[in-house]
């Protein structure tokens, strides 16, 4: 299990969905929009206060960013 990459790609995903900039998580989350940036591109680990302020924002579990992300199925 890979907690880094399942945050990255949960995160995105999740930012994505509620049509959120990482600009605007960033200032929500009151950090700077770069280290979104690292967050998703797996080059930072978080604090678990800024999982849970992440969770807390997005309206979701804090395991949820960490969790195995659900797979896409390949289109045709």
């Amino acid at each position: 299990m890979k907690l880094r990459r399942n945050l990255a790609k949960n995160l995105r995903r999740i930012r994505a969905e509620r049509k959120l900039s990482q600009d605007d998580l960033a200032a929500l989350v009151e950090v700077h929009r770069t280290y979104i940036n690292h967050l998703e591109g797996e080059k930072r680990s978080p604090t678990i206060d800024i999982i849970e302020r992440m969770a807390d924002h997005l309206g979701i579990t804090p395991t949820s960013l960490l969790e195995e992300p659900p797979s896409i199925p390949p289109k045709p």
